[in-house]
């Protein structure tokens, strides 16, 4: 997706050889129209698939998985980093 690819690239910041740091407009600021349309890209290359729901990992990818689930009108599940405290 191109517009993600330029967010990256203006945005975006390498703190290491596995961390991007994209806080800007995935993390702590969420930009919700790029969030829809990565959603709808994401929902376009997996339509038919037979997909029943999306597993996501905690922060990072809850805000792309939800514009998914909406477009593939399926739950969205997401692990958690931590066990819940009983």
């Amino acid at each position: 997706m191109e517009e993600l690819k330029m967010r990256i690239q203006k945005e975006g910041q390498v703190l290491g050889s596995d961390v991007l740091k994209v806080d800007r407009f995935l993390n702590h600021q969420i930009d919700p129209d790029l969030m829809q349309k990565i959603g709808k890209t994401f929902a376009e290359a997996f339509e038919g698939a037979g997909i029943d729901k999306i597993v996501t990992i905690e922060s990072s990818g809850i805000a792309p998985a939800v514009m998914t689930g909406l477009y593939l009108h399926v739950p969205v599940i997401f692990a958690r980093k931590k066990k819940n405290v009983p």
